[in-house]
Formats: C-alpha cells, structure tokens, sequence
C-alpha cells in the first residue's frame, strides 16, 4: 500500500509545472543547506522610524478572555509554545522546523499552535498598559516575547515553519511598538531599553529575513503570499535595516500585483472562500494604511481594486451584517486588537474604509469599533454620518456569483439567497475551495436557515475534513456518491469543475438565474440549476436539470440547516423550518421523485454536523432527498415559500 505522504506528493506534483518544479527544487537545496549549516541572522545597524499620532484610548475597548478556536486562554499562564492546547501533545521544539510533520495529528495540530503563536494577545494588552497605565502589563509583554525568543532560536520548531505566521506576526509588532512609542516609560526606562536591542529587534529582522526568503509562489500564491508581502512592507517602513530598502521594493510590487491577480474586478476574492474575504482584504488595507503613515501610496489601480472588495463585501452582507458562508473558515485575523474572536470583522473593514474614502455607505455602526479606531486614527477628521444602506439583488456573471433579495429596512424583514457558480477555488490547487457548485443558501431575516455546515479542520480529523468539503455537505446535487472534484490531500484539489451562470436577470418583482457546472463530466451528466425569486408571493422556486448518457445513477440532494433551525414535517416530502428569534417560516416542498428522510448528527460520522468556527462542532441535521434516475434525463423541482405567522 502506498503511504500517505508519497501519494500526496504524487498528486502535489500533478498541479505543476516545470517552472515550479525548478523553483521547488531551489527551495529544497536550501532547505538542505539550512539543516547542514543554521544559520542566526544578525543585523548590523537599524534605524526605526517614528511615526507620531495619538491613538484614542479612551475609544478602544478590549473585551476577553482571549480565546483560541474558542477555548479559553489566559497569556499570563503560557510556558509552552510548542503546545496543542486541545490535544495536549506538543511539536518537537529543537527539531528543524522545515522537516516537521504537519500534515497529520501525530504531534497534535500546528493550526492550534500557530493560533497561538500569531501572538495576538500582545496588541490588547499594551492598549490596556496604555489605558491604565499598570506596569504589570508591560511586564507580561516583555516576559512573553523573552520567552518566545529563547523558545523558537531560527529555523527550530513549529513556528518558523510558514512564512504566513512569521509575518503575521511583524503586522501585529507594528502596531504593538507604534502603542509604545510615545510612553516615557518605555522610552527612558534602561530594561525597556535592553529588552529592544536584545529581544525585540532581533528577532523583528529574521522575521524580515526569513520572510525575504520564504515566498509562496506559483500554484502556493494566494493568501499567503499576500500575508508575506504585507508583512515584509509594514516591518520595512518602519524599521530600516541594511536591506530594507530592497526588501520594501520587492513587498511593495508584489501587493500591487497579487490585488489584481487575487480579486476580480468585481472585488471578489478569488480564493471562493467568504470568511476569507476580510483576512485577505485585510492585509491590503493596513499595508495601504501603514504607507499612509509614512508617505507611501500605493497604485490608483491597487486602490480602485481595494474599494471593489469593499463594494462586494457590503452586497454580500445580509440585513444583520453576516456574511453567506461557502468555502473553507479557520477564524483567521490579522490584528486582533479588541481580544474577542468573535468580533465582526466585515463590519470593522467597512468603518475603516468608509473613513478612508469617505463613504458612507460603507459606514455599518455609530461608534468606531477598536480596530478601526486603531486604523484610522492618523486621520484629522474621522466624523462621518450612517447612510441609509440600499438593498438589492445583484448578479456578478463573470464570477459566478449571484444574490436574490428582498428587503424592508423599516421593519428589519429580508429573503436572502445566494448561489454559487464560482470556480472551486483559486490556482491549480484550489486549497480553500469547496466542492459547492451551484449550492444555495437561504438566510431570512438575517438568520442562517438553509446554510454551508462549515470547515471544522485542516489537517486533523481527516474523515471530518473530508466531509466537510463534499459535495455531499453543500446545498446542491451529489450524483452516485461521488464529488464535483476530487480532494487529494487537505488543502489540494485535482480536476477542477468548470462552473458559469448562464444566464440571469433581476427586476423588482422576479430575479431569475441558472447556473451549470461539469464536475460530473466523467460520468457524461452535466447537472444545471435554476433559482426563480418570485418577490410578490414570497417564493424561491429551484429547478434541477440532470442530463446524463444513460439511465441508472444515484442522486442526493440535501438541504442543510443550521442547528437553531426547528423542522416540522407537515406532509411527504413537505417540511416547515422555523427559527426561534423570528415570526417567519420556511415552507420547503422537495420533488415527489425523491425519497426524504431527515438526517441527524451523530458521533459515529461526520454527516449532520455544523461548525460555527474552527475546530469547533454542533449537532444539526438535514433534509436529504433520494432517486434513482429511471431515464437519462430528469428535472427535481423544490419550493421553499417564506410565510409571516400572525399571533392568534
């Protein structure tokens, strides 16, 4: 039996071509020569540039407890950053960090550890340090980054093991040392002195050393090589070492380039993964921010293209501010400067644009949350009213994309659909795709009912991650128990489907779209689907199209629902779906052809379950609908009618 591992190259090496394969084994010589000789980068001189505004304290609340992947975690208690919190096993911490295993759970998972080594911890505690003035604060500081040092010496462990994590943590050290930069305390004080040259600045520079060196390129280039580039930018700015001026060029090109290669037009982030969105569009805004610090702008396109992300993040939001999910979720932040995970950071990105360009439009709450007071407060004039937001369908074709809505403000009502006819994903390995086409998810009044169960897990829990990708898991058409594409490996797709909207078009009172893909194309079925919003009665009416060469094949359409859904089965193949908060109801009539049953979670299998953030699960269920096709081609028709329940 061929192991694991060989099998993953194998196919890790299909998504290839020759110019990565001799960039690989560039990567792999001096991966080679690193394990024979370490190296300890030192720096000569450095020169730190101030930059001098007041940041508003009063403004800035910082909530807790600091949580990893919602398990509580107190900074002060952290002597072991090797440690999976959950599992309790550890990584190797003098092992070379490039030779460890992460791609299973033998040492527990590096996602957890990484969580934790982002050091996000760090930027709430100075502003609370600032607040209060408690000295005790910036002890702990001091005292974890000494023991950060003294356990992670270059190139040994876990945490010099991707570039994404050491630059993410440079974002967070811009921010921590512009927090400190006008204390007296920390300026004049003689240990605050000696913990800068021996503890903070070197390890700032191999972080920028080892983040020259490390890039994710080719069919790698997607977030991460944007986390690496803004990492490098921002630390070059304000830190001046003998090669920061090269390094600050080649970040800088590489943000200008990656903007137009990793959004559409249309500011959609090509990964096709929603909750992704604000930690990509993320990096760009504070690398466009930390250049207007220090009189650095980017590009007009760069800027053009930013403010399209915004453009589509404030579509995709429904009337309660969330967010559809489709594709992978891990909780990924850059800064995390209020402490609380939970924090809506599609909201925190559209108050800090709308303040940048001054539209208001994008302006979601009357008090600046911390982050954006963090962002923006280098602006002379950050007052800008809440415009009456205007809600309406749109359709992105090029995408794949399309929202179906109806929506009253006034009383806070709205049908909110969303069908995906995207591409799986981004570059030849799709990594954070999944296997969704022409999925829909149904939101009423600001809650989930028909909804993506989620990620769960990465490189853990191989069955659930497996699932959680599926086709299967996805509000779409599974023909004989197979996927649109196939999952080689955790973050790694092979025969990619090609999904399109064929058609769509939008009024006031009917949106129509259809959508195909070919992912079943090795089969000879082609599946399409067609979603008509009827806005008079209240109707989404979906039509499903299978054509294949031959009679014979297994279907299975599921509709997933969120765990706070209430179902009621109310005649065959009718069921009544109910949310505790609302007064409104969801009527689905699923095709006489099919047999339903309502499927359960349970702790034999992954099937029935919902993750509401990484490694996280909650028991849920779904309507799973069943046939086999009689003829070579057949039409499944589902009514979903959204009815007001009056009191009596």
């Amino acid at each position: 039996m061929i192991p694991t591992r060989v099998k993953w190259y194998y196919y890790r090496l299909q998504t290839m071509q020759p110019a990565e394969w001799a960039f690989r084994g560039k990567q792999w010589l001096r991966k080679q020569k690193e394990k024979r000789k370490p190296v300890n980068p030192v720096f000569t001189n450095v020169t730190v540039r101030p930059f001098d505004f007041s940041f508003p304290y009063e403004k800035m609340q910082v909530g807790g407890p600091y949580t990893v992947f919602g398990k509580e975690l107190d900074p002060s208690a952290i002597q072991d950053f090797h440690l999976d919190i959950f599992s309790g096993k550890r990584f190797p911490q003098n092992d070379f960090s490039k030779n460890i295993d992460i791609r299973t759970d033998r040492h527990g998972s590096a996602k957890v550890v990484w969580e934790v080594n982002r050091l996000h911890y760090l930027l709430p505690l100075l502003i609370r340090y600032r607040q209060e003035n408690n000295p005790a604060h910036l002890g702990l500081f001091m005292r974890l980054m000494r023991n950060w040092q003294e356990q992670n010496p270059y190139l040994r462990g876990i945490n010099w093991y991707s570039n994404i994590e050491v630059c993410l943590r440079l974002i967070n050290w811009y921010w921590c040392w512009n927090i400190l930069e006008s204390d007296e305390h920390w300026q004049q004080d003689e240990q605050c002195q000696a913990f800068r040259q021996q503890t903070w600045l070197p390890l700032i520079y191999q972080h920028c050393y080892y983040a020259s060196r490390n890039p994710s390129l080719y069919s790698s280039a997607n977030n991460h090589l944007v986390a690496e580039y803004a990492g490098l930018w921002i630390a070059t700015l304000k830190w001046q070492f003998p090669e920061s001026a090269g390094w600050n060029s080649y970040a800088k090109a590489g943000l200008e380039r990656e903007i137009l290669l990793q959004y559409s037009p249309a500011g959609i982030h090509r990964e096709e993964a929603s909750v992704y969105i604000q930690f990509a569009t993320d990096f760009f805004l504070q690398s466009m921010i930390a250049g207007q610090h220090y009189g650095s702008p980017f590009s007009a396109a760069f800027e053009e293209r930013l403010q399209a992300a915004f453009h589509y993040i404030a579509q995709l939001m429904d009337i309660r501010q969330q967010v559809p999910h489709y594709g992978d979720e891990d909780d990924g932040r850059v800064i995390l400067p209020d402490n609380d995970h939970r924090s809506n950071n599609f909201v925190s990105l559209l108050n800090t644009a709308a303040l940048l360009w001054n539209n208001a439009d994008w302006k979601m709450s009357v008090t600046a949350d911390t982050k954006t007071a963090l962002l923006t407060a280098h602006l002379d004039e950050t007052a800008l009213p809440i415009a009456a937001k205007k809600y309406h369908s749109v359709c992105f074709r090029e995408d794949g994309h399309a929202i179906l809505r109806k929506t009253d403000s006034t009383q806070q009502q709205e049908i909110y659909c969303h069908f995906d006819a995207a591409p799986l994903g981004y570059l030849s390995i799709a990594a954070h795709g999944h296997a969704d086409a022409l999925s829909v998810v149904l939101h009423i009044d600001g809650y989930p009912f028909l909804t993506d169960p989620g990620t769960f897990a990465y490189h853990t829990h191989p069955e659930h991650r497996k699932y959680f990708t599926s086709t299967l898991a996805h509000n779409t058409i599974t023909i004989d128990q197979t996927d649109q594409a196939i999952l080689a490996g955790p973050t790694l797709w092979l025969q990619h489907y090609k999904a399109q909207i064929e058609q769509c078009t939008l009024s006031e009172t009917t949106d129509i779209v259809t959508g195909s893909h070919n992912g079943y194309r090795q089969k000879q079925i082609m599946h399409s689907r067609t979603v008509r919003f009827y806005k008079t009665t209240d109707q989404l009416i979906l039509s499903d199209t299978i054509q294949g060469e031959k009679a014979g094949y297994h279907i299975a359409m599921p509709f997933h629902l969120h765990p706070d859904i209430q179902v009621k089965q109310t005649a065959a193949n009718c069921y009544r779906l109910s949310h505790p908060a609302i007064k409104r109801v969801v009527d689905i009539q699923m095709d006489r052809m099919l047999e339903v049953h309502r499927m359960q979670a349970n702790e034999q299998g992954p099937q029935g379950w919902y993750s509401p953030s990484f490694m996280q699960k909650q028991p849920s269920s779904f309507l799973l609908g069943e046939c086999t096709s009689e003829k070579k081609s057949l039409v499944l028709t589902t009514t979903l009618t959204i009815i007001t329940l009056h009191e009596h």
